[in-house]
């Protein structure tokens, strides 16, 4: 006999465990009073992560483990080939994770923008996320969990190849609740060890909460501050690039109450512009959507061109000295000292 299942939510007509909406309009859900946090915990639980143990020898056959690379392993992995690192920054909820699954997802359909699937030594990492946000998984709301505060940082990796170029990259994966307190408290912010690492930085902006009446204004603040603890503390390598990426489209119309959505977004990309795009660190945005559960028809967006964006290489430095215009004899010299 089957255990009863337990709500999600105290409140009968609430299908928040269908829909992932809080029919109160609570966001985060956490913050509703109908709400506990032993049932948040069931609804978006994080990961028990088995983080990548030591290659063990079976039958003479090394097996590697195929979990996420720890922080104490990824200078070791870098070292062994070139390599593009891609930092993810976002509170919590804002997709890290879910865009993370959906890369992998679509890779294992075939080729995504102009690559294609190599390996990956962080194989079963993906594929345990990826399993949790598909229909099959049978779990009440398929959705990718949450990383929790209490799981180290750790890196997936990918392995593509673009026509005769094979490139690897690596993706850092924290918790939010990490960015939000460095945000609060600057001095946190040294712990941030991926950031010296970084090639590309990539900011999380969730659009839902940017244009709900009731999150707007706190989340519009605390963004920018977000990115501004950052660089005021220094913490982003001056060769960096950093990106804004807004998720969650599917979570937005093109009006609701009179209010033009997409046209507020786009007010708020040109504030984040201004104060960012001028300063000594390579500044864009763009629009990604990763798992587009509220509008199916949707799509996903942009994550084709990020991939491109974050596998292609920068061009190779040549670093031999410039050849000598008219060169001096030594009989040059000669006269010089005479003279």
């Amino acid at each position: 006999m089957m255990e009863a299942q337990v709500p999600v939510c105290s409140n009968p007509g609430c299908d928040v465990a269908q829909t992932g909406i809080c029919k109160r309009s609570f966001d985060p859900i956490e913050t509703c009073p109908d709400f506990t946090v032993a049932e948040i915990e069931d609804l978006d639980p994080g990961i028990d992560e088995q983080t990548d143990a030591p290659a063990a020898a079976h039958d003479g056959i090394w097996l590697q483990p195929n979990g996420l690379i720890t922080e104490d392993q990824i200078t070791q992995f870098r070292n062994r080939c070139r390599m593009r690192t891609i930092v993810l920054i976002g509170e919590q909820r804002a997709g890290k994770t879910t865009l993370l699954s959906a890369i992998y997802g679509l890779l294992c359909k075939g080729p995504l923008g102009g690559h294609s699937f190599v390996s990956s030594r962080t194989l079963r990492a993906f594929a345990e996320r990826n399993h949790l946000a598909l229909v099959s998984s049978k779990r009440d709301v398929p959705t990718t969990p949450r990383t929790s505060r209490a799981d180290p940082l750790g890196f997936f990796h990918l392995r593509l190849k673009a026509g005769d170029e094979v490139s690897d990259v690596v993706i850092s994966d924290r918790s939010g609740e990490a960015f939000e307190a460095a945000r609060t408290n600057t001095s946190l912010v040294d712990r941030l060890t991926e950031l010296a690492l970084a090639d590309r930085i990539c900011f999380l902006l969730d659009a839902a909460r940017l244009t709900k009446l009731e999150t707007r204004a706190t989340y519009r603040r605390t963004f920018k501050q977000l990115i501004r603890a950052l660089l005021d503390n220094n913490a982003v390598p001056s060769a960096t690039k950093i990106e804004i990426l807004i998720t969650k489209l599917d979570r937005i119309s093109g009006k609701k109450d009179g209010r033009d959505l997409e046209a507020e977004i786009t007010a708020y990309e040109q504030e984040l512009g201004q104060e960012f795009g001028k300063g000594s660190h390579d500044f864009s945005i763009y629009k990604v959507c990763a798992l587009p559960r509220a509008n199916v028809d949707l799509g996903f967006i942009g994550l084709a061109e990020m991939i491109d964006r974050w596998a292609t290489p920068d061009g190779y430095v040549d670093i031999n000295p410039p050849p000598v215009t008219r060169p001096l004899r030594q009989i040059d010299h000669l006269v010089k000292i005479w003279s």
